[in-house]
């Protein structure tokens, strides 16, 4: 019997329009501005490290002949050959070839496999699908914009108001609601111990926003850096055939900042999926091998997260919540009383699971490769 499709109304032909835009049009659109960062990053950034290797690095006319090979094999200008060290002495360009450019997966792969990213960029309406699922994470207590706060019922209150309603004497997490990343915007605080602190400002500077609860984290993690809330960044990937946790990593805090972003001076370190051990080195940003914390000087090697299985299939619970967002970066942290969800990312760090795992072309090409130009219908 011959079946017949949907017919093309108006809401099917805006969904089209839409998604053209988002998979064609708006990568175009963002290709000038990222094209600029890339070149600032390289300037500021990579080419002082590639500086701090000396005779550890090839020469030149090497790595201009590595760099034109990866740019015939992306399509694009290789800027990824100088953000992971690719001009290493010890890196093959075999090995390169199978280093990812962040313009291939955020300007060609992932806007044709992520859709409806509002429900985890917006992170009040991720933590409202999260609970619907009755995933662990932190309670919210309040969020709003610069003109009024809300309950987690709904109920809107004065914006003055608002910090009066917190629980007395115990830290809060303040953090805008929407389009941050790197930990920007992120505050801990007491409202009752603290100068007074103005939402209308914030607000003014980050737009909506959202306070929860702090939650502690485990003393095995505490161990490492006790100064922020370190939390476990899990790959997840959800094709037709069922989720599929790809990476995990350690995003440890460095020795500033409240976040453990690498941004923050933070870094990451790659945990076995199978066994929980952490890898001997973890990286900062400027792929500089670490053994232990600066501040701490705990060792890597030879610890081991027993509780790798709970936050990997955490991970997997929450991403079967998101169908329309198949490859997702969820942000775990591993409390006394288990994993909990801090949030999702639409757009995972392609540097944290390139810095962590190295070699990931082939993985991430198969897979996403599978989810690409999903039918609307």
């Amino acid at each position: 019997m011959r079946v017949r499709r949907p017919a093309r109304n108006l809401n099917v032909r805006q969904a089209e329009t839409e998604e053209y835009f988002r998979r064609v049009v708006l990568p175009l659109l963002m290709l000038p501005g990222s094209f600029r960062y890339q070149v600032r990053q390289l300037i500021a950034e990579h080419l002082p490290a590639m500086r701090n290797f000396g005779n550890d690095r090839k020469p030149a006319w090497h790595m201009l002949g590595e760099m034109a090979t990866l740019g015939v094999q992306w399509r694009c200008i290789p800027f990824h050959y100088f953000r992971y060290g690719l001009y290493r002495r010890e890196v093959r360009l075999g090995e390169s070839k199978t280093y990812l450019p962040e313009a291939v997966i955020f300007g060609r792969i992932l806007p044709t496999v992520n859709r409806d990213t509002v429900l985890l960029d917006d992170k009040v309406s991720c933590k409202r699908v999260l609970a619907s699922g009755n995933v662990p994470q932190p309670r919210l207590l309040l969020h709003g914009d610069a003109h009024a706060a809300f309950l987690p019922d709904g109920t809107p209150l004065p914006l003055k108001a608002a910090v009066g309603v917190l629980p007395a004497h115990e830290p809060v997490v303040l953090k805008p609601a929407r389009y941050s990343s790197g930990g920007a915007g992120v505050f801990m605080f007491n409202p009752y111990e603290e100068d007074p602190f103005s939402l209308e400002e914030y607000a003014q500077q980050w737009g909506s926003w959202l306070i929860e609860e702090h939650v502690p984290q485990h003393p095995d993690i505490a161990a490492l850096n006790p100064a922020v809330l370190n939390t476990f960044r899990v790959i997840t990937c959800l094709p037709p055939s069922g989720v599929e946790t790809l990476y995990c990593l350690l995003k440890l805090g460095g020795v500033s900042g409240v976040t453990d972003n690498s941004s923050t001076g933070g870094m990451q370190i790659r945990v076995d999926l199978e066994t929980g051990e952490l890898d001997t080195h973890g990286y900062d940003r400027w792929m500089r091998r670490h053994s232990h914390h600066a501040t701490t000087k705990a060792q890597f090697a030879g610890r081991k997260i027993d509780a790798v299985k709970e936050i990997s299939l955490l991970a997997e619970r929450a991403a079967r919540l998101f169908p329309q967002i198949p490859f997702v970066g969820w942000d775990i942290a591993l409390t006394p009383e288990g994993p909990t969800v801090i949030e999702g990312n639409s757009s995972p760090s392609l540097a944290h699971i390139q810095r962590t795992h190295h070699m990931v072309a082939p993985v991430l090409m198969s897979r996403l490769g599978e989810m690409r130009n999903r039918p609307l219908l």
